[in-house]
């Protein structure tokens, strides 16, 4: 018997849910009525649209929504839903900062700036200075911290008064971003107004950029957010592919780089090159730096406008506390100078290139003592046989003597397409990833079993270097394009750089030692 009423008292709560359900539906449905076919809204309702349960709710107006990222859905009939709403973006840390400080001064407004896109679509609001690489239209924007929220009459007449007193306009009209901070059971809570150039006011939703511990939560499964974030990244070199490298290691988690480059971003490399137009003039190092903070604010960036060829001992202290240097250099005495860097201080460094107008690349690992070093690979032979690329007129003139006239110079500079270079600078971020995890519990461990070789080779296509190899059409067993080769070179005991028996070094094997 007991078992039957427990039965029928759960039907009844089914049956009053479904009710209240269909009461909701219903309401919702009236109020769309009123306002889409009747072309006005009800003086006393108001609709809400909650993006937390993807809800549509008739609330009364003064009734204050459960979930402060509500929506209300204002001007239906003229407009359809949320025809204005506006997305507003603010970091989580100073948001903490301005509130610890509003804690102890009691000072309740704050001024900020913000950057509009998109027509007023999307605000990006700051209360300091902005590591990241920023553009928008930059608008006045205040932050108002209030004792409670109140209904919404009372809100609406403070932002009202905030435009009216705080936010006088000269000239053009323009945005203006107002948001609104209470504590309400030990929570922030939050809401945010726009000023639209006409004078209207359209509530919109708060984003918050989070803290460094989640902003690459997605990345956990595979490589653990905390499992790079103290790793340190030496970067020489940051053109097309040094640029690139750079920024797929701090979107892998990296938490500490030294980039050294003391070239210009200049027209000509705008095309291939990871900085744009907005660049231009700035160096290298700086320009990547704020590329770097735009995919993590958090990143510790240490630059230097450095030629490390003739500032070797500068050099050094920038590099010696590295866990992994990237050399992405377009000359041999610079990666020649890294190397024995690499060997003074034992830091696995990773050396890549490109070959003539990128046909190809190949990169080398230097693990100190372990394997080769660049010298045991780079002879001279070697050089000869595979030929980088000259992709600037400073590096061509760099290789041409002095009575070679400069247009005949610019004539040896042949660049390969930004795509060609991709492909290397993504194998280094794979070899610098293993590197970094080595030894840790990591969802790339198996690569340690796959990339066992040293030394690289990649093909772009069936020229220079690569004239002679078979076509790539169906097959497999013969060397093609677009795959990589992975070789055996062991370490040189003779090598002059590093090796054993320095006695019995052939003259032409070290040339470039």
């Amino acid at each position: 018997m007991q078992e039957f009423i427990e039965v029928i008292r759960g039907t009844v709560e089914i049956v009053e849910t479904a009710l209240e359900v269909t009461n909701v539906i219903q309401e919702v449905h009236n109020f769309l009525q009123e306002t889409v076919l009747g072309g006005k809204t009800p003086p006393d309702q108001q609709l809400i649209f909650d993006p937390m349960t993807s809800e549509l709710v008739v609330q009364r107006k003064n009734e204050r929504p459960s979930n402060p990222d509500a929506v209300v859905a204002d001007n239906i009939a003229k407009e359809g839903f949320f025809g204005e709403t506006s997305f507003v973006y603010m970091h989580e840390d100073q948001i903490s900062t301005i509130y610890q400080r509003w804690k102890v001064s009691q000072i309740n407004q704050v001024p900020a700036v913000a950057f509009g896109f998109d027509e007023g679509e999307v605000f990006h609001v700051y209360t300091s200075q902005p590591k990241a690489h920023f553009a928008g239209i930059p608008v006045t924007s205040i932050i108002q911290f209030l004792p409670q929220f109140g209904n919404n009459d009372e809100v609406l007449n403070v932002v009202n008064e905030i435009v009216n007193t705080r936010l006088y306009q000269h000239g053009k009209p323009s945005y203006n971003v107002i948001v609104l901070f209470t504590i309400e059971e030990d929570k922030l809570q939050h809401r945010v107004f726009i000023k639209q150039p006409d004078g209207s006011l359209n509530e919109g939703i708060v984003k918050f950029i989070p803290e460094r511990s989640e902003l690459y939560s997605r990345s956990q499964g595979l490589l653990e957010t905390s499992l790079l974030e103290d790793s340190k990244v030496g970067i020489v070199g940051l053109g097309s592919g040094g640029s690139s490298v750079a920024i797929e290691l701090a979107k892998a988690g990296i938490g500490n780089f030294v980039l050294i480059d003391f070239d210009r971003v200049e027209l000509g490399n705008v095309a291939r090159h990871t900085c744009g137009t907005g660049d231009l003039g700035r160096y290298k190092t700086k320009a990547v730096r704020d590329l770097l903070y735009g995919k993590n604010p958090y990143l510790q960036v240490e630059t230097a406008e450095i030629d490390i060829n003739t500032n070797l001992e500068q050099t050094k202290l920038l590099l010696k506390d590295c866990d992994l240097i990237i050399a992405a250099t377009d000359n041999n005495r610079s990666r020649f100078n890294l190397n024995s860097i690499a060997l003074e201080y034992e830091i696995t460094t990773i050396f890549g290139r490109a070959l003539t107008r990128a046909c190809g690349g190949d990169i080398l690992r230097v693990r100190p003592f372990a394997g080769p070093c660049l010298a045991c690979v780079f002879t001279k032979d070697f050089l000869e046989s595979r030929q980088e690329e000259v992709s600037q007129f400073r590096q061509a003139r760099e290789d041409n003597p002095a009575y070679v006239p400069d247009n005949e110079v610019k004539a040896t500079v042949q660049v390969g397409l930004s795509s060609d270079i991709l492909p290397i600078s993504n194998m280094i971020v794979k070899l610098a990833l293993v590197e970094l995890s080595r030894g840790k519990d990591s969802g790339i461990k198996s690569l340690e079993e796959d990339l066992i070789a040293d030394f690289y080779i990649w093909a772009n296509r069936r020229d220079n270097t690569y004239e002679s190899w078979p076509k790539m059409e169906y097959g497999s067993k013969t060397p093609s394009v677009l795959r990589w080769y992975g070789a055996k070179w062991e370490r040189n005991l003779s090598c002059a750089v590093c090796g054993e028996r320095q006695d019995t070094i052939n003259g032409d094997d070290s040339f470039f030692g």
